[in-house]
């Protein structure tokens, strides 16, 4: 995704299933930094979740001889997601992991007032073929490009249609949660909630829930729900690549049972590294700046593990070439 904060200014990022990375210009570092040290101790007091956070100059990356080379693909007007190769996001996730007495962000003494255009309103998505699958790939060789593509070619040919035709984000028997379901998930959003913050996310939930629920949408609220929620698959990041291919995909059966037979396949055959799992529903998390084409994100995952499950079998094979 590309996040836009800081008076207008785009930061290329990516959400990776169980983490995320974020390239920021060096006059914001300090200001971002400060923001993820809170936001590390918002986790830690609202959700008793301890993050890892990390801040790698760019320059540690060049002397390994890894690059960041980041493009844009506009999946919708306005909107962008960040692909990156050139190794270098790998490699700086395992200098936070293996260096973190260098590179480590402490937890700040207090913690971010609230999780701003943050929510979690849909229940789990069902599969509308079957099953909902969360793939990890990884080429070997020099020559990545053509694996990459040589992957995606045999997964086109296994499900019978584009990886565009095959989102998993179908609201047609989506629902959405209904208001205590909705406050119980999300009250943790806010540090405080006898804040005038929470009571706003009190009134949008009830708004959100009469309108997307229970179709109460009546002329006088200016809104067009259907038009809104007929946009979320496009505004949604079921693909993206950063030196690995991560995809969220919606297919029949045996198709996912084909999906597993190629990938051993072209595992055995030294061509890649994978992890794939399978659930029934995929998941969705929002970020809404605004209703407005290209003003909203939808972070997917597949369910029960999803993309965490898929990097357990991914990792595996990692250790053992």
């Amino acid at each position: 995704m590309c996040i836009q904060a800081l008076n207008g200014t785009e930061f290329p990022f990516i959400f990776g299933g169980d983490g995320a990375s974020l390239c920021i210009p060096p006059q914001y570092t300090d200001t971002v930094s400060q923001e993820l040290s809170r936001l590390k101790r918002f986790a830690k007091d609202q959700f008793s979740l301890q993050l890892r956070i990390a801040k790698i100059p760019a320059s540690e990356i060049y002397k390994s001889g890894m690059q960041v080379l980041v493009a844009k693909l506009e999946i919708t007007a306005g909107r962008c997601i960040s692909l990156f190769r050139g190794g270098g996001l790998a490699f700086a996730d395992q200098l936070a992991k293996n260096s973190r007495a260098r590179f480590n962000i402490r937890a700040h003494a207090d913690g971010v007032a609230e999780l701003k255009g943050l929510s979690c309103r849909w229940s789990p998505v069902p599969a509308s073929k079957g099953r909902i699958v969360s793939m990890l790939v990884v080429a070997r060789g020099e020559d990545a490009s053509l694996v990459y593509q040589d992957i995606l070619d045999r997964i086109r040919n296994i499900i019978h249609c584009s990886i565009r035709d095959a989102n998993p984000i179908s609201l047609q028997n989506g629902r959405y949660k209904g208001f205590w379901q909705a406050i119980r998930d999300e009250h943790r959003y806010h540090d405080n909630i006898l804040s005038a913050a929470f009571l706003g996310r009190l009134v949008n939930i009830a708004l959100s829930v009469l309108i997307f629920r229970y179709n109460f949408n009546p002329v006088f609220f200016a809104f067009k729900a259907r038009e809104y929620t007929e946009s979320i698959n496009r505004h949604s990041d079921y693909r993206k690549f950063d030196d690995t291919l991560r995809l969220i995909i919606d297919c029949r059966k045996n198709e996912y049972t084909d999906l597993q037979r190629e990938l051993e396949k072209a595992y055995l055959s030294g061509q890649i590294y994978y992890g794939l799992h399978a659930s029934e529903n995929a998941l969705m998390t929002c970020f809404v700046e605004s209703t407005r084409q290209g003003e909203h994100l939808h972070f997917i995952d597949g369910g029960d593990g999803g993309l965490a499950m898929a990097a357990k079998q991914l990792k595996s094979q990692l250790k053992r070439s």
